[in-house]
């Protein structure tokens, strides 16, 4: 058996997990794998947060204005202007696809082709699987959203296309690669194949120690800015409640599961060999769902990596300490953890109440002071625009950050974009009356994405406090990383 494996995820930063999940099984089970990554072309994916420019503020009220206006041709000219600015991947398809075919076609030819995406590449998928289609090698597409049934539906007419890759099919992975070449494969729980009305998405996994260690040894390393290994110790999110979250919804997201904390443990000691690598990004969605594990990170990171460097993610809750108090934070530092992200979302509390975080701003305030104290790099998440928010709300978010900017050394902030199968889009679509204040709605299953105008954000008083929020984002967002951090700069 022969598989070339398509990365449509990457990173301009670090390696794709799921990719790397998917070249250790195959091997292990003795096929040969070769991957395709568009980075090995000089081609980058997603760019998180690049380094704000002195005009950055003027290009974020512009952003803005453009978003939330309601004028056909402000809409279009955004649009444009969006495609030119958009990662270089969706932009450079052409180039893409003429590698890609070159790879497809070079030596013995490949009994399967499995692609892993998101679903902006879409159009560039339907180009690879007719590529796939000529030669007569099975195309199967994977990502994270396919286990959402109507975006499943959207994609399965792709001309060309053996089948879509519906859930965590790990176990099945072998199976599935072994019969779509022989032209057997059908569908089954996490398998759709185009002559299939429909079929249920592989169930959540449950053994993530049965899975082998990524591997990432074909991944284009010269081509990264650091030697930044992926790892991932959970499944899912030990709060999954955020009506909003999408992650905790989508193929991994489904059910919060962890890995044991001497399987985690084992996998650095076995990465940090591997890729003489020292630095170490946690793509969890809050890596101390399972305390148990951020305990063993906190107690033994530096035994296994010694003068490792790394970075994750965490819920700040509103009950206990979470494995967050001052003490916890200092340990943390001392383990090597140089940054760490939390979803603030709101400075309202009303407004995080509605959103179900399971967080108060007082604890996150303390959070976020202890953090500091220790030496750790704070990175905060927000949002503006959730339904039923007001000037006021938005107004408070921007005193937070205002009062909090030593304590905070980026913010991402986003207008709130509904995605299928949330939490608040079931809402919507069973008591839309019950959200006055969107119009305009239009639904892409395609894209995962409910869009819609936020009919509050026209007031003279909500641009004002935008602008206010904007102002305060723009000034922690200028400050210059603390050195420890630096080389994880638009890491998470």
């Amino acid at each position: 058996m022969r598989v070339l494996i398509v990365d449509l995820n990457n990173f301009a930063m670090y390696p794709t997990v799921a990719v790397g999940y998917l070249v250790s099984i195959l091997r292990q089970a003795g096929v040969e794998v070769e991957v395709f990554s568009p980075l090995a072309s000089g081609v980058t994916g997603v760019v998180r947060e690049p380094p704000v420019k002195p005009w950055g503020l003027l290009d974020q009220r512009l952003r803005y204005w453009s978003a939330v206006s309601s004028n056909p041709v402000v809409k279009s000219v955004r649009a444009k202007l969006a495609h030119l600015h958009g990662p270089k991947l969706a932009r450079h398809t052409d180039q893409v696809f003429r590698d890609f075919e070159r790879n497809l076609n070079a030596g013995s030819k490949f009994d399967a082709v499995l692609i892993s995406t998101y679903l902006l590449y879409h159009d560039l998928c339907g180009q690879m699987c007719r590529a796939c289609k000529q030669a007569g090698v099975p195309a199967i597409i994977g990502g994270a959203y396919f286990a959402e049934p109507k975006v499943a539906q959207h994609w399965i007419g792709m001309e060309g296309l053996t089948a879509l890759a519906t859930g965590e099919v790990e176990p099945q992975l072998t199976r599935i690669v072994r019969e779509a070449a022989s032209g057997t494969l059908q569908s089954s729980p996490g398998v759709l194949v185009p002559e299939s009305a429909a079929s249920l998405p592989a169930p959540p996994l449950h053994d993530l120690d049965s899975i082998p260690f990524a591997d990432y040894s074909d991944f284009p390393w010269d081509r990264y800015p650091h030697r930044i290994v992926p790892l991932v110790s959970g499944r899912g999110c030990g709060w999954n409640a955020c009506t909003f979250c999408s992650d905790v919804t989508s193929t991994a997201g489904r059910t919060f599961r962890s890995r044991s904390p001497q399987n985690v443990l084992t996998e650095i000691k076995h990465q940090t060999q591997r890729h003489r690598a020292g630095m170490f990004v946690f793509t969890d969605l809050k890596v101390n769902s399972n305390l148990a594990v951020w305990d063993a990170l906190l107690a033994e990171f530096q035994t296994a990596s010694p003068g490792a460097t790394w970075v994750a993610a965490v819920h700040v809750g509103c009950q206990g300490d979470n494995g967050l108090s001052r003490s916890h934070m200092h340990a943390a530092r001392a383990s090597g953890l140089v940054r760490i992200t939390t979803g603030l979302e709101s400075g309202s509390q009303r407004v995080l109440d509605e959103m179900a975080k399971g967080t108060d701003l007082a604890t996150t305030s303390r959070f976020l002071h202890d953090a500091t104290d220790a030496g750790i790099s704070v990175r905060t998440t927000m949002i503006m625009g959730y339904p039923g928010e007001q000037a006021d709300d938005v107004r408070q978010s921007a005193i937070f950050l205002e009062r909090h900017r030593d304590c905070i050394e980026r913010v991402s902030l986003n207008r709130f974009l509904i995605m299928s199968g949330t939490r608040i889009h079931h809402r919507l679509e069973k008591s839309p009356q019950a959200f006055p204040e969107l119009t305009q709605i239009t639904v892409n299953h395609r894209l995962a994405q409910v869009q819609h105008h936020y009919a509050p954000a026209e007031s003279r008083e909500y641009r004002v406090a935008v602008t206010q929020l904007l102002g305060a984002v723009h000034v922690i967002n200028r400050r210059p990383l603390r050195p420890s951090a630096r080389a994880f700069e638009g890491v998470m």
